[in-house]
């Protein structure tokens, strides 16, 4: 095929300046936010349509070879060759490359007696036609592949799906057979025990719960589990006649599920710790829970209550609460604080190393402190 050589003169290049990256950051958002939403539209329109749509490109383009005389315009046809494959199939795509490579032949005359022979425009006309069917091919058969990769994809998620909604039922039934068996028992510090077992299992249920709610299976945002976690802990553990003022200061933390369920179980001891210990025979208190992102995390539970006895240790005369605390805290890498807070009571400070998100998690505004009596 014989094409005009382009000199300077047929270039206009125009200078953008940029006023700030922003500026150009927010424009090219934008036009990718169009693109997505055309693209939106075609795939939500049939397929005649698409097919329609292609010949009118054809047709379009088809001109403007005509009008541009010998620049050959054959490139372009692949343009309605793609949208009709892509999205009308196969069939579509050489229909509309047979019907290009003819618009190509009849809407450049100049450029087909610019040939000696007669028949060699023809002769190019059939390798176009092979040419935009040979993509055509490739493109279908990337569509399909496509097709298949996101059907096992979302099988696969529904597996998931599937695996952590019944692991949430059967910890649910535990949790169910705890709260059964502690209501049978007289003794109020073995009900104790039981109903501690039983908030631990619920911590874990509520974790597998909310990762096949969202979604989401390689990461989960902490913040929203701690501050359930929390406010239910504080309604059902708090003692009576005591009103207690509860501050949930959380972050978004994206953890995945192992990390996820072993900060549960620490936040779940020291919430309860600090419960039983710090409030008892008190009228009034405050507690305090924070998670706070950052090139190391920290997890902070904090109370106004009695504090820890003087000379305290935590590596040598803990009970089993602070032994659990500290050794799921090495389990994920982390380092554990618990000491008694200047301004009275117990501060309990967990590090933990950050995790990489898969995609940002929404930030949820900070709560206001809830009173509980």
């Amino acid at each position: 095929m014989k094409t005009k050589q382009l000199g300077n003169s047929d270039l206009f290049i125009t200078p953008v300046r940029f006023g700030a990256s922003a500026i150009g950051s927010s424009a090219w958002e934008q036009s990718a936010a169009a693109i997505h939403r055309a693209l939106e539209l075609l795939a939500r329109i049939s397929q005649g349509a698409v097919t329609v749509l292609a010949v009118i490109l054809v047709a379009v383009i088809a001109w403007f070879d005509y009008v541009t005389g010998d620049f050959s315009l054959a490139v372009f046809y692949l343009v309605p060759v793609v949208l009709a494959t892509w999205y009308a199939g196969r069939v579509s795509g050489w229909f509309i490359g047979v019907l290009s490579a003819a618009a190509w032949l009849v809407g450049d005359p100049a450029l087909s007696r610019a040939y000696g022979h007669p028949l060699m425009p023809y002769w190019n006309a059939a390798m176009l036609a092979l040419t935009y069917g040979i993509v055509a091919y490739l493109l279908s058969t990337l569509h399909r592949l496509q097709a298949e990769l996101q059907e096992r994809v979302d099988r696969r998620t529904a597996s998931l799906a599937e695996v952590h909604h019944r692991v949430k039922n059967n910890l649910q039934i535990i949790s169910s057979l705890l709260m059964l068996q502690a209501e049978k028992l007289s003794n109020a510090a073995d009900k104790a025990v039981f109903d501690e077992c039983r908030d631990r299992v619920y911590s874990m249920a509520r974790l597998h719960e909310q990762l096949y709610s969202s979604g989401e299976f390689s990461d989960l945002d902490f913040a929203t589990h701690l501050r359930e976690m929390a406010e239910m802990l504080v309604r059902s553990h708090t003692a009576q006649g005591c009103i207690l003022a509860l501050d949930v200061r959380a972050d978004p933390v994206a953890v995945d599920l192992d990390t996820g369920v072993t900060l549960g179980l620490i936040a779940n001891e020291l919430l309860l710790n600090a419960l039983k210990h710090g409030f008892a025979g008190r009228p009034a208190g405050k507690l305090t829970v924070e998670l706070h992102g950052g090139n190391r995390n920290e997890m902070i539970v904090r109370d106004d209550g009695r504090g820890l006895p003087t000379g305290f240790d935590a590596t040598k005369n803990a009970g089993l609460g602070v032994e659990l605390v500290l050794g799921m805290t090495r389990q994920i890498g982390g380092e554990a604080r618990i000491e008694n807070d200047p301004a009275g009571g117990t501060h309990a400070t967990i590090f933990f190393p950050s995790l990489l998100p898969s995609k940002p998690v929404k930030t949820e505004p900070q709560s206001t402190p809830t009173f509980h009596d």
